[in-house]
C-alpha cells in the first residue's frame, strides 16, 4: 500500500528542518571550535655556543656538524658530544621572531629529539598556551626556560626514559641518564609521573626538587641553600630593600634612564637611550656573615633586549646587564665579584682585564630577548682560589652599564649553605 502524500511531505519537512537546525547550530560550533584550537608550527632554532654539537634531521641520515644557528625541523635528534659543548634551543612564534616563547639551555653530552612546537593560528580567539614538546634521552645538565613576554603562556612537554613531565611557565633544571631523571624547579610548577598510581601527577613547586628513577619516585625535598637576599623575586616594590642608582654619567645633558618594576610583572627593567657611559642599577646591602659557609652561589634570570655599545665595550665594563658581589676578607679587605651579559657582537674582548675588574671576568653571549638562567660557579670557592678568605657580603648589585641599553632580570639570588 502506498503511503499517503502528506505523511511523505511531512517526514520530508521535519527532516529539513532538523538538517536546517544541525546547520545552524552545528556551523558556528565548529567554526567557533576550529578558531580556537587551530594551530601552526613555531620556528624552533638551534644555536651552538661551543664544543660538539650535531643535528641529524627527522631522525635520519647523518649526524651534521652545527658551527652557526638553524632551523629545526620536527622529529630532528640534537646531539651535543662533548663534555664542554653547549647549545641554545629557541622557540618563535613566525609572526614575532625577536622574543622566544621557550628557551632550551643544553650542557655538556646531551642527547634531545625535538617531537613537536605548534600555537594558536587564530591569536584573538583562542586562550590556548603554545605547546612545545621533547624527548630528552640523556643530558648533562638541561637549563628549561618556560614562556616569553606576550600574554600567552606556554606549556612544555618533555618525555623521558622514567617518565613524561609537564612544565608551566616557570625556569627548571634537569639531569637525565639511563638511571634517573633529576629535576629541580626554580620557579614555576611542573607536573611528574606517580609511579605508584596510573594517570596520577605530583606537583612540584619552586625551590622543590625529585628524582625518577626505574624503580620508583624519590622524596619531593628543598633545596639545602638558603637565599640571604630580599625580595629577589620582585613580587613587592623594590624599596625597602633594593635601592635604584646611578654613577659615572659621562654626559650631563644626556638622559638618566630609568630602573624599574612595572605594576603589571615582577622584573626589573634597565631602560636608557643615550650616548655617553652611565651605570643605572639597583643595589642590596646586606653585611652578612659567611665565615664557615660550604658554598655560595648567584643566581639569576636575565634577558637583553637592546644595547648599542658591543660586546661589554672596549674595557669590558659595558656590559646591558652585570651582576657584582662585593666582599670582606678576614683580614679587612674589601673585593668584588663581577659577571656581565650581552648579545651584541663586535670588536671588542668579552674580558674585563683592567684593574677595576678584580676578578678579571669573561662576560657571557646570551640570545637577543631570550630569558637566560644563570648561576655562578661556586663563589667560596672562587675567593679561596685567590687566597681570599670571605668574611662578610656587603652588598649585591644588578646593573647595565654602557650608553643604550634595554634589559630585565629577574628571580635574583644568593644561595649560602652552612
Amino acid at each position: 500500500m502506498l503511503r499517503k502524500p502528506e505523511t511523505t511531505a511531512w517526514i520530508i519537512l521535519l527532516l529539513s528542518f532538523v538538517a536546517f537546525l544541525a546547520l545552524v547550530i552545528g556551523i558556528p560550533l565548529l567554526s567557533r571550535w576550529y578558531f580556537r584550537n587551530a594551530t601552526y608550527p613555531l620556528q624552533v632554532i638551534i644555536q651552538p655556543r661551543g664544543g660538539v654539537v650535531g643535528i641529524q634531521e627527522k631522525g635520519r641520515g647523518d649526524v651534521t656538524l652545527l658551527g652557526d644557528l638553524r632551523d629545526v625541523p620536527t622529529q630532528s635528534r640534537i646531539v651535543l658530544s662533548s663534555a664542554d659543548a653547549e647549545a641554545f634551543l629557541l622557540f618563535y612564534v613566525p609572526t614575532r621572531p625577536d622574543i622566544p616563547v621557550g628557551t632550551l639551555q643544553l650542557y655538556g653530552e646531551t642527547e634531545v629529539t625535538f617531537l613537536s612546537a605548534r600555537t594558536p593560528r587564530f591569536e584573538s580567539y583562542s586562550d590556548l598556551p603554545h605547546r612545545l614538546s621533547l624527548h630528552v634521552n640523556t643530558s648533562r645538565e638541561l637549563r628549561v626556560n618556560v614562556g616569553g613576554d606576550d600574554d600567552r603562556p606556554s606549556d612544555l612537554q618533555l618525555q623521558t626514559p622514567h617518565g613524561n613531565l609537564q612544565l608551566s611557565e616557570g625556569s627548571y633544571t634537569l639531569a637525565v641518564d639511563q638511571e634517573r631523571t633529576e629535576i629541580a624547579v626554580r620557579q614555576g610548577q611542573a607536573r611528574i609521573p606517580d609511579p605508584d598510581e596510573a594517570g596520577v601527577a605530583l606537583l612540584l613547586n619552586s625551590l622543590q626538587r625529585v628524582e625518577l628513577t626505574t624503580t620508583g619516585l624519590s622524596d619531593i625535598r628543598a633545596g639545602g641553600q638558603r637565599n640571604i637576599l630580599r625580595n629577589g623575586s620582585f613580587v613587592q616594590s623594590l624599596d625597602p630593600h633594593w635601592a635604584i642608582y646611578t654613577l659615572a654619567k659621562e654626559r650631563p645633558d644626556q638622559s638618566d634612564g630609568e630602573a624599574r618594576r612595572p605594576d603589571d610583572r615582577e622584573v626589573v627593567i634597565f631602560d636608557r637611550s643615550g650616548t655617553g657611559h652611565i651605570e643605572l642599577g639597583i643595589t642590596q646591602r646586606l653585611n652578612r656573615d659567611v665565615r664557615g659557609a660550604e658554598s655560595l652561589y648567584v643566581t639569576a634570570l636575565l634577558k637583553v633586549d637592546n644595547q648599542s655599545v658591543p660586546v661589554c665595550g672596549a674595557n669590558g665594563t659595558e656590559c646591558p646587564i652585570m651582576l657584582r658581589v662585593t666582599y670582606l676578607d678576614t683580614l679587612g679587605g674589601l673585593h668584588e665579584w663581577l659577571q656581565g651579559f650581552y648579545f651584541l657582537t663586535g670588536p671588542y674582548l668579552d674580558v674585563c682585564s683592567i684593574s677595576i675588574c678584580e676578578s678579571q671576568p669573561q662576560h657571557i653571549q646570551i640570545p637577543q630577548s631570550a630569558w637566560f638562567a644563570y648561576t655562578s660557579p661556586d663563589l667560596i670557592e672562587l675567593f679561596m682560589e685567590r687566597n681570599l678568605e670571605p668574611a662578610t657580603i656587603v652588598s649585591v648589585d644588578v646593573y647595565a652599564s654602557g650608553h643604550t641599553f634595554n634589559s630585565e632580570v629577574d628571580d635574583v639570588a644568593l644561595l649560602l649553605e652552612d
